[in-house]
């Protein structure tokens, strides 16, 4: 029974919510991902020292991470696909945005699935 001002949530279950673990995996697993794309703006904007290992992993990890980018921007007619790869290390770098919206975008899609686990 809920009594007002009770800290109890209402429809909580007890024991152990595997589809609860799921989504909190996959929002740490996308906040990584989209963390890694902004420290590499970041890095391009000056705001991040470049230098060191540090440096060298947030450029390695945000290439790999822009990857599917790249190839979506080449499929792309020449003018408008190099316009949206930008230059990597001269400043803002378009693709890294691009790339943090499509993760962004994948995130929302995995979770509408990720969500679907509830009614099992």
């Amino acid at each position: 029974m809920n009594v007002p001002g009770s800290r109890e949530a209402p429809h909580t279950r007890p024991g152990f919510d595997l589809s609860r673990t799921i989504r909190r995996f996959v929002l740490l697993s996308f906040a990584l991902v989209q963390m890694m794309l902004v420290a590499r703006i970041l890095l391009d904007l000056g705001v991040i020292p470049g230098g060191g290992s540090l440096g060298d992993l947030i450029v390695r990890t945000s290439d790999t991470l822009a990857t599917p980018v790249l190839g979506v921007a080449d499929a792309l007619p020449s003018m408008l696909g190099s316009a949206l790869t930008g230059f990597i290390g001269n400043g803002f770098n378009m693709t890294m945005v691009m790339a943090l919206a499509g993760w962004t975008v994948v995130e929302g899609l995995v979770m509408r699935v990720v969500k679907k686990f509830d009614a099992i």
